[in-house]
């Protein structure tokens, strides 16, 4: 029980959160690029930033977490495999 379900007698709304370890695409922009690369990268959904609005995201092809905040989540596809 959380401390605000407890003081409302209401469970707190969690449809706005992401399944932990689903799909994303990431939009790479144009300045990090060149002409014929393609604007979105795969990535591994791994929380959210505490101070921002921005996601972690691990990027497997860079081996490297990154902040990202235009990214679009699959949580209903499959997940995505760490052996590429």
């Amino acid at each position: 029980m959380t401390p605000k379900e407890a003081f409302t007698r209401k469970k707190p709304e969690d449809g706005h959160l992401c399944t932990f370890g689903c799909l994303v695409y990431c939009h790479i922009p144009s300045e990090k690029r060149m002409k014929l690369e393609p604007c979105v990268g795969k990535g591994i959904f791994v929380g959210y930033n505490d101070t921002s609005k921005s996601c972690r995201v691990y990027i497997p092809m860079l081996r490297k977490a990154m902040m990202r905040r235009d990214v679009k989540f699959d949580e209903d596809g499959l997940s995505y495999s760490l052996v590429a």
